[in-house]
């Protein structure tokens, strides 16, 4: 009653845009802030070979689980912190000695809440690195968000590739279901990836419409993020994402496709306003929208500042939770975290901070912690997204527990796991070091094996994986996994046959190292847009990226035949592989 009370605008007018209705209910649910909301991709990647660091985000690892963290107290305004500590316990960091949970809550009950009419508009990357599987995971996504959405609701959809159009343009839910989704159902793929260009249109279509909308306004890119036309830098997209914002237009990334480009989503979705997904089955589809379509545009608070003082003698050694370049230092160790925007959410999140010896008790026993003294202090502030009335609270963490919850333990494991994950890919991929890949995988095995939670059954399997192909790379094991056979395409490779490509001849070396491929005639380079091309590949596919072609390949033995996966298309290569030392290189990790 205490919302009620305080703020009686929010509970009597649902129709106005700048308002949520709450519904009868206000109790706690769950939160979390914007940015990564998975680490699918990573997931998907380690399965056809092992993932490289920068792929990995630990507010992605942790969107996947629930880490709500139980208020001693309720919450009696809409954004509210949760304390609790406990033991660090962190091998990979042996400085830290306490672990801080400042868990998210409301008094707004996701059960009860009732989005507002939405006019969402739909920006699809069509180019031809989207043909196949990543277009059709598009095209049923569409259908499933159509399917939940209501008759109040719009939909647009803006397609582009190296040219953009409004493919549909803003169409009500109700009388017109079918003929949306057959317009989704003729979506093609086709051109280059000018992403900047299709997100201009997209944010001029939704402006377009949000004045006669009585409801809220967002847009959903639907992209493999490797834009290669106009504009392709991260600053220039999210500029875009940050005005549109300041206007109440939201942006939610959904990633597809093999080729995801971890980097740019991670930035793109850390502006206000901004959330980040991925799908790469239909399984996927399912999973991400029947679980979040509703809460995708639930923006509860915006440009939230967290700051956090330690007791005298402690130091805040690590913050999890938000990318790096949200915190900074202030006087007396206080470090202030800035977190753009929260949403309703069906997993609760919040900030991971941990705790060690100030710098001038290096030498000493940690400070000691009397019974009534904090441990730690936090100030939080921030603007509600619809009423823009500031909130405010303060709050202490008091000294560990005897017993710590199990959503803490589970977010302190979460964070061992995402050291142990990130220094492995670091010494696999950077330091060119697989058995020091290998010994961090196995000890964090062990330790997710023994910690006996709920949830990280998945967490072991992914581990797992990753462990073995360190394992082979290691010489620990004598067969390549099936997960890693594209590494099998390391080497020079002689054409014997190049059937419709006019810049392949008869007699050409293709060669794959280190994520280049290097085209050669008469053991010179040709053709200025030929000599390097980046290129990624997994269990199925070879990706080039300037020419933006997918090819399959079937590679047997000595013998690699690559065709190009357009629709339709007959153009193929033939290889065979040159004897020069090309097998010593398959059995290095990459680079």
């Amino acid at each position: 009653m205490a919302l009620l009370a305080c703020t009686p605008a929010l509970a009597q007018d649902q129709d106005d845009q700048n308002q949520i209705y709450l519904g009868d209910i206000i109790v706690t649910a769950a939160v979390r802030q914007g940015g990564a909301q998975d680490i699918r991709h990573f997931r998907q990647t380690a399965a056809t070979g092992m993932p490289r660091p920068e792929m990995l985000t630990v507010e992605g690892l942790m969107g996947e689980h629930d880490l709500t963290i139980a208020p001693a107290h309720p919450c009696n305004q809409m954004f509210c912190l949760v304390t609790e500590a406990m033991s660090a316990d962190l091998p990979l960091r042996p400085q830290d000695k306490l672990f801080v949970g400042l868990g998210f809550a409301t008094n707004i009950d996701e059960k009860s809440y009732r989005r507002p009419p939405l006019n969402l508009v739909a920006v699809v990357d069509k180019s031809g690195s989207m043909d196949g599987e990543p277009l059709e995971l598009v095209r049923r996504s569409l259908r499933q968000i159509v399917g939940q959405m209501t008759d109040e609701d719009q939909l647009a959809i803006v397609l582009y590739g190296d040219r953009s159009h409004v493919w549909m343009t803003p169409t009500r839910i109700k009388g017109h279901r079918q003929d949306i989704l057959a317009k989704i159902n003729e979506i093609e793929s086709a051109g280059s990836t000018n992403m900047e260009e299709g997100l201009k249109l997209g944010y001029a279509t939704a402006f377009s419409g949000q004045a006669s909308f009585k409801g809220q306004t967002r847009l959903m890119l639907f992209t493999d993020e490797n834009p290669n036309v106009g504009d392709v830098s991260a600053e220039g997209f999210m500029g875009m994402a940050q005005a549109a914002s300041a206007r109440n237009v939201g942006l939610t990334t959904i990633g597809v496709g093999h080729i995801f480009d971890d980097q740019l989503a991670t930035r793109l979705s850390s502006v206000r306003g901004g959330n980040q997904f991925f799908i790469d089955s239909a399984a996927a589809v399912t999973d991400v929208f029947s679980k979040n379509f509703d809460m995708m545009g639930g923006e509860l608070a915006h440009d939230l500042t967290i700051t956090m003082k330690p007791a005298a003698g402690w130091a805040v050694t690590g913050v999890f939770g938000v990318p790096d370049n949200l915190m900074t230092s202030g006087q007396d160790g206080a470090i202030t975290v800035s977190v753009p925007t929260v949403f309703l959410s069906t997993n609760g999140g919040g900030i991971y901070v941990t705790l060690g010896k100030a710098g001038e008790r290096a030498d000493l026993p940690a400070a000691p912690l009397s019974g009534g003294t904090p441990l730690l202090d936090a100030s939080l502030r921030y603007t509600e997204a619809r009423s823009r009335q500031v909130g405010t609270e303060q709050v202490s963490v008091a000294p560990p527990a005897q017993n710590a919850s199990a959503p803490l333990r589970m977010a302190q494991r979460l964070v061992d796991q995402f050291l142990a994950m990130r220094d492995a890919t670091t010494a696999y991929h950077i330091n060119h070091d697989p058995k020091r890949a290998f010994t961090l995988l196995s000890e964090l095995q062990a330790r997710l094996g023994s910690a006996q939670l709920p949830g990280l059954k998945p967490e072991i399997a992914l581990v797992d994986t990753m462990r073995a192909e360190a394992a082979y790379f290691s010489g620990y094991s004598s067969e390549l996994p099936k997960a890693v056979r594209q590494m099998g395409l390391a080497g020079r490779w002689l054409v014997i046959n190049a059937d419709g490509f006019t810049d392949i001849r008869n007699g050409d070396v293709l060669t794959f190292a280190d994520g280049t491929m290097t085209t050669t005639r008469n053991g010179k380079p040709h053709g200025d847009d030929e000599e390097d091309e980046d290129f990624q590949a997994n269990e199925h596919q070879v990706f080039l990226r300037q020419s933006d072609i997918v090819f399959n390949y079937v590679l047997k033995g000595d013998r690699l035949t690559l065709s190009d996966a357009e629709a339709g298309s007959t153009a193929r290569i033939a290889l065979k592989r040159e004897r020069d030392g090309a097998e010593a290189r398959v059995k290095a990790p990459p680079k």
